[in-house]
């Protein structure tokens, strides 16, 4: 065996150790991972779907409350600023590009979704992750789940039916007919041939294995290694990597699921894949490491002994080196797993329901009945059962007073006070920090007042998950601009930003057609991309807006910045210092809504317009300038006159 071989092959089943390792450390977390969307969702898969025991939770609370804080905490896409980091740098037009650039990036790859997933993942799971790709050849890049649609999938999907029409002969002709009609679509050419740009996949909290080193969250960014787990259909497989995988071992959800002595004996056997092949359609379970010391990727699949691409260093990777972006829902000191809504409100859940249902069961036994004596005989009872609503019943008493013969059968009473769940409630309040407006839930009449305080005091509550929320996209952003400014061409950009726009001006006589610039996209070293700009999400602006607040607000501040504005106006058009006033309305903006531009609202006038009055001094400019011209022309008439009589006269 070569030297260079037997290198690959120890570091290799070095891989498999610590993966396995790493699968036994983290499987109690991923088995209550998997309790807890069961728990959210409320399904007995075991039962009878037409049964009521199908769906057993009689208030799934936990649903409802996750449905509430979502979009309290993430409604929209968050708004991009992009400053320069440097004061004295003049590259406000690069900044405008970039800024549009990355929002545009972000949009495309369906930000949104994959982030309400995430945040709804870290409120079931402890923390949601998102990984951001850049995806240009499927052969070099980085595994990437929801990639673009181009011709680039369709040439895989032919590969792969190609080699099933070679390994499986009962399926040939199924398999030849797809591939014809593949061939066919790609022919039409439906997609487009080659698609680039930023890609953002969802990754299962359950699929992400962090060196078990680590023990506080945030530290997960030095972490020597993280590897994802890829579950994917091994023809899928062959063909992207070009590798025969049949003895590939089967993936199964919840393999993680083993004691360590298991785990062992596996590690032991080099996890062999199990002795009946896998079919094409049958998953399997890729590795993909990014190993942060080495700087390199290293993919495997477990159950073969060998690299299924050679191992790489991400070309264009930002200034972080892992492209998975975590987020918790909470984080305890000193531990990496901090506990997530499900895990605080289940058992509060489960208090709730068992004091309503047995409510529903007390409740029961109160049913309308009668209690008679023995010596009615059983045709009377009968008679008087089989009775209908206003008929008369005969009961014969044999001389005996009728309520001594028969009387309404009693039930036990119902307190109120055992069945009180506004404990529980309260638990739940303290626990969510979503109060009754908040959950639609009010359990009295409250005044809009009353509604309004509560709102504010949920906005408080939560304010910390939601912090927590837009640092997260924020280095997503950072992240995806970095990529963006190493990736992109400039003709690429023009797509996004519009070709230079021509413009006319009269110089000397002549019209002159200039090129004004759209955009600025410079080519820089990475280093200078990372320290150039300053990017910011604006605060406040994932949350689900507020419009009769934000109305009213606006209503308040608008003859305030009219004001600053027409001040500042006044002092330009007069050659006086307007700073001051420029600062007073900067400041003013930015105490009531940080999200506003305010050089938006700052005029920018270089010459005094005609026509403008200064309210100050009266006087109105126009007319001065207009008698002057007249006074000039009339001046200049008369010395032609004068000149024109003389030259008759001689």
């Amino acid at each position: 065996m070569p030297k260079q071989t037997q290198a690959s092959t120890i570091l290799q089943q070095k891989w498999i150790a610590r993966i396995t390792h790493a699968r036994a450390h983290w499987a109690t977390f991923h088995k209550r991972v998997r309790h807890n969307r069961n728990t959210v969702a409320g399904f007995n898969w075991n039962a009878d779907p037409t049964s009521k025991d199908f769906y057993s939770l009689r208030a799934n609370l936990i649903h409802g409350t996750i449905s509430a804080v979502l979009p309290n905490v993430y409604a929209r896409n968050p708004e991009i600023s992009i400053a320069p980091s440097h004061a004295g740098a003049d590259i406000k037009l690069f900044c405008n590009t970039l800024e549009k650039v990355t929002n545009k990036s972000l949009e495309h790859a369906q930000l949104k979704n994959r982030a309400k997933a995430t945040v709804r993942a870290a409120l079931t799971c402890s923390f949601g992750i998102l990984k951001v790709m850049y995806q240009r050849d499927p052969s070099k890049d980085g595994y990437i789940q929801g990639r673009i649609n181009d011709a680039q999938e369709n040439l895989l999907a032919i590969e792969e039916l190609e080699r099933g029409l070679r390994d499986d002969q009962s399926k040939q002709a199924s398999k030849k007919a797809e591939l014809e009609e593949l061939i066919q679509s790609l022919q039409e050419q439906t997609e487009v041939h080659a698609a680039e740009g930023l890609v953002i996949d969802r990754v299962l909290t359950e699929n992400l294995l962090i060196d078990p080193s680590i023990c506080e969250f945030w530290d997960y960014l030095d972490a020597d290694w993280i590897c994802q787990v890829i579950p994917m259909k091994r023809g899928q497989a062959e063909a992207l990597y070009k590798k025969n995988l049949a003895s590939a071992k089967m993936y199964q959800p919840g393999q993680g699921e083993f004691s360590y002595k298991k785990a062992k004996r596996l590690a032991s056997m080099h996890l062999d894949a199990s002795t009946a092949p896998v079919a094409d359609d049958q998953q399997i379970a890729v590795l993909e490491i990014w190993d942060r010391t080495t700087q390199r990727v290293y993919t495997m699949v477990e159950g073969a002994n060998e690299w299924l691409r050679e191992p790489y260093s991400p070309p264009r990777a930002g200034e972080r080196w892992y492209p998975f972006f975590l987020l918790p829902y909470q984080v305890v000191d000193g531990q990496f797993v901090g506990p997530s809504l499900v895990d605080l409100t289940e058992r509060l859940q489960e208090e709730h329901n068992e004091t309503r249902d047995r409510f529903n069961q007390h409740r029961d036994l109160c049913i309308p009945g009668w209690v008679a004596s023995a010596d009615i005989n059983e045709k009377t009872i009968k008679k008087h059962s089989d009775s209908r609503f206003g008929e008369i019943t005969i009961v014969d008493t044999e001389g005996k007073p009728l309520n001594q013969v028969i009387i309404p059968r009693g039930h036990p009473k119902i307190d109120p006070i055992v069945y009180d769940t506004s404990a529980v409630r309260y638990d739940w309040e303290q626990v969510t920090g979503l109060q009754d407006a908040a959950r639609s839930t009010v359990v009295r009449p409250k005044t809009a007042t009353e509604a309004n305080i509560l709102q504010r005091a949920l906005s408080g509550r939560v304010f910390e998950f939601k912090d927590q929320i837009e640092d997260w996209l924020q280095e997503i952003a950072q992240y995806s601009a970095q990529v963006l400014l190493q990736e992109l061409s400039k003709e690429q950009v023009e797509r996004y930003m519009g070709a230079p726009l021509s413009k006319t001006t009269m110089l000397d006589g002549k019209l002159t057609i200039t090129q004004e610039k759209t955009f600025d996209w410079p080519e820089l070293t990475k280093e200078k991309i990372f320290d150039l700009v300053d990017l910011r999400i604006r605060a406040g602006t994932t949350g689900a807006p507020d419009g009769i607040e934000e109305k009213e607000g606006w209503l308040k501040v608008l003859p305030m910045i009219t004001n600053l504005s027409i001040q500042m106006q006044n002092l330009q058009a007069r050659g006086m210092d307007y700073e001051h006033i420029r600062n007073l309305l900067r400041e003013t903006l930015l105490r009531y809504d940080d999200r506003i531009d305010s050089n938006l609202f700052m005029p920018n006038i270089e010459k005094q317009a005609e026509g403008y009055v200064d309210p100050s001094l009266g006087i109105n400019l126009f007319s001065e300038r207009r008698q002057r011209v007249n006074i000039e022309t009339s001046n200049n008439s008369n010395l032609l006159k004068e000149e024109t009589g003389n030259d008759t006269g001689g």
